[in-house]
């Protein structure tokens, strides 16, 4: 052996040493920090334990909970035995959901809306899905914005499914904090875990047999979203390109595509050569436990959605309500990590005694403070309560001069027309707000103008109508004066 081979064996041995000793030295000063994640899908549950510590990120457990449609019993026992095994009792969960069961939508309004374009959103939601606000989760991410349009992804999905999950996860002790769609969870997975850094633009394909699901990501921004289902042979193909152009159209930038599900491993499309794509597949990421093999098309969505738990995302949208999140707790300290801890607190201590003095008589200076002025702290507490007396006696003038819904609807219905269906009725003081159905929708306007009680009436968007030939009107008023009906 030479001397130059003695030495680059020396090198090797000393880098595994420091590379040994920063993973030891991570494990123990660190918390170690457990998420799990859970992806949703028609098939059941997947299930993704994942473990964060200076060390880096492991995938610590993953397993699939099959069942089938509306089996709640199997998946609530499955839970019931795996939470408990893996020790993750009161732990954050994420959910994703598949694509299946969420809808995107691309929406435009007006650049006005932006001063107020959640409320806009929320108010104007039931315009771009096929389900009412009330039965969603949703979220928005805003594409572009020109000098008179505001562009935006809208992703919702349907409370009734997704909430039977977050019940059982509730039930299982766990605490759910995310929740998100598929694409963004393993797109997540990807930004995060990736050997190599994604560049601001790349694309997201996951391949299933005879399907596909194309997403493109520009800033964190989901740009577009595709889905092909029932394709075989070159159709599968053809679609695939077209798709993967149709997206790159008005972005010439995209150079990374990351492949994921049924035959990612092996994909190969001759049409695609042409963009020259720097390929990343699931084998290439770098979590400390790989992913299994025999269940990787769904482990990577979960393990995605246990990154959430962690720390900040770049692909950033949860749909669960700010009132339905937990609160995220601290995680566990083992014994070495407390010793530790107060080792260094004492070190700390010790040379900075000199400040600790003066926060000492900086303390004393402030009880002084305090024994000499009590009068203020009762004084603070009358003032408190001042305020709260002022706020219920501000919702009780609120209340009494609000307008009796239940008269408005009476005289409403002995309005309209029998031709005329009422949806929605909102009433903020004396704003009117109606939806519904109507085979006329455009003489309800002067038909509520003479009614007398009700003036500055309009229509509060466009009329749309439907393959009944039934009108879908939404009008606003304003009620100038309503007496009891004799």
């Amino acid at each position: 052996m030479t001397s130059r081979d003695k030495n680059t064996d020396r090198n090797k041995d000393m880098t595994g040493k420091a590379s040994r000793w920063w993973e030891n030295l991570g494990a123990m000063l660190l918390t170690e920090t457990d998420s799990l994640g859970v992806y949703l899908d028609k098939h059941g549950l997947t299930l993704a334990h994942v473990r964060k510590s200076l060390a880096g990120v492991r995938v610590q457990e993953v397993t699939r909970l099959p069942s089938a449609a509306g089996a709640r019993e199997d998946l609530a026992a499955g839970l019931g035995s795996i939470i408990p095994a893996w020790g993750l009792a009161s732990c954050p969960v994420s959910l994703a959901v598949s694509s299946e069961l969420a809808f995107f939508r691309r929406a435009t309004l007006p650049r006005a809306a932006a001063e107020n374009l959640a409320q806009v959103v929320d108010y104007e939601l039931d315009r771009f899905m096929p389900l009412p606000r009330e039965e969603l989760y949703y979220g928005f991410q805003v594409q572009e914005e020109t000098e008179t349009e505001i562009h935006l992804m809208i992703i919702a999905l349907p409370k009734t499914r997704v909430s039977a999950c977050l019940d059982l996860l509730t039930e299982a002790t766990l605490r759910p904090t995310w929740l998100s769609v598929a694409p963004l969870a393993a797109g997540n997975a990807f930004a995060l875990l990736a050997s190599k850094k994604l560049p601001p633009s790349w694309l997201l394909l996951h391949l299933e047999t005879g399907a596909f699901e194309l997403t493109h990501i520009h800033q964190g921004v989901v740009r577009s979203f595709t889905h092909r289902h029932q394709l075989q042979g070159k159709e599968f193909t053809r679609e695939l390109v077209g798709a993967i152009d149709q997206a790159l159209e008005n972005d010439k930038s995209t150079q990374f595509l990351c492949v994921y599900g049924d035959g990612g491993a092996d994909f190969q499309v001759g049409g695609l050569q042409k963009h020259e794509f720097d390929i990343v597949y699931p084998s290439q990421l770098v979590p400390e436990s790989p992913l299994p093999e025999e269940a990787r098309d769904e482990a990577l969505p979960a393990v995605g959605a246990a990154l959430s738990c962690l720390g900040k995302l770049p692909l950033e949208m949860n749909l669960l309500p700010l009132e339905e999140r937990a609160p995220v707790k601290i995680g566990k300290f083992s014994t070495t990590t407390t010793l530790l801890l107060v080792f260094v607190g004492l070190l700390l201590l010790w040379s900075g005694s000199g400040l600790i003095q003066k926060r000492v008589a900086l303390y004393q200076v402030n009880r002084q403070i305090v024994g000499i002025t009590p009068q203020a702290r009762e004084a603070e507490g009358l003032l408190t309560e001042s305020r709260n007396l002022g706020k219920q006696l501000e919702s009780m003038r609120k209340i009494g001069a609000s307008t009796d819904k239940m008269l408005v609807l009476k005289k409403l219905t002995i309005l309209i027309p029998d031709n005329t269906f009422l949806l929605t009725l909102r009433l903020s003081k004396q704003n009117l707000e109606i939806s519904g159905l109507s085979q006329s929708a455009s003489d309800l306007i002067p038909l509520l103008e003479k009614s007398g009680w009700i003036n500055k009436t309009e229509f509060a968007s466009p009329i749309v109508t439907d393959a009944t030939k039934l009108d879908h009107f939404k009008i606003k008023a304003e009620i100038r004066s309503l007496e009891p009906t004799p």
